[in-house]
Order: C-alpha cells, then sequence, then structure tokens
C-alpha cells in the first residue's frame, strides 16, 4: 500500500511541476494532500478493524 501511496504522489508532483497554471497548480497540491490525508485515515481504520477482529469474542 506505501508504494501505491507513493507513486501516487510522485504523479501528483510531476504534474505541479509540468504546470505553469497557478489555478491548476493549486487543485493538484489540494488533490495530494486530500491522497494523503485519506490514505492515513484508511490505515487507521484498518488497524481498528484488525484489533476488533483480534478481540476474543465472549458469548
Amino acid at each position: 500500500m506505501v508504494a501505491i501511496q507513493k507513486t501516487r504522489s510522485t504523479y501528483y508532483e510531476y504534474l505541479i511541476r509540468l504546470s505553469n497554471d497557478s489555478g491548476m497548480s493549486d487543485t493538484l497540491k489540494f488533490l495530494r494532500e486530500r491522497e494523503v490525508v485519506h490514505f492515513q485515515r484508511f490505515g487507521q481504520t484498518l488497524n481498528l478493524v484488525y484489533d476488533y477482529l483480534e478481540r476474543k469474542k465472549y458469548y
């Protein structure tokens, strides 16, 4: 998963450097930051799911 995130970030960086429009660059920067936050939240949620599944169940 980390490799995929790094690849996406690299694509955003490439597009930001390629763009000469400040509005487009700002939009790409926002999308890159949002992608990072979503990735972090997904990782946190996945850890919560793993913790829940590892708990002993009492019936």
